[in-house]
């Protein structure tokens, strides 16, 4: 199921979205209720420009799975592009998202993002979850291990 999953973040990459359709909906006959296909689907709406519907899909991959950590923070994402949110929401979605994986590199750049636009928070803080990031970004393997 998973390489439906990166099939279709894959042609959603490339913006062959009839492609990533048939992926997730080959998917979805696999099992209806996967967090990680939920949150394909929302990588695929986010792409189209469609961020509402991009949401409504990580929440339902919250739902499923709330401890999924991307959809944790592809939603923290979302949120923050909205800017409606108030920070400490858009930072609590990114502070679980750190507490179950400490080491996710995607998680420290955007409590980066977050800190950076956030007028209280120091130049001190920023500059840790960057070089967080960069860290563990550099240190990563090149695929991840499932």
């Amino acid at each position: 199921m998973e390489t439906w999953h990166d099939l279709a973040n894959l042609y959603t990459s490339l913006s062959q979205w009839r492609d990533a359709e048939v992926c997730l909906s080959k998917s979805q006959a696999i099992n209806p209720h996967s967090a990680s296909r939920w949150h394909s689907t929302g990588l695929f709406y986010e792409a189209k420009g469609l961020h509402q519907e991009a949401l409504e899909s990580f929440r339902k991959a919250l739902d499923v799975e709330p401890t999924h950590v991307p959809s944790l923070i592809s939603t923290a994402c979302i949120l923050r592009q909205f800017g409606g949110q108030s920070l400490p929401v858009v930072r609590s979605f990114l502070m679980d998202a750190l507490r179950l994986d400490r080491g996710n590199p995607s998680a420290w750049y955007n409590l980066g993002l977050l800190y950076k636009a956030d007028a209280g928070a120091s130049a001190l803080e920023t500059a840790e979850c960057f070089e967080a990031a960069a860290f563990l970004e550099e240190h990563a393997p090149i695929e991840p291990f499932r």
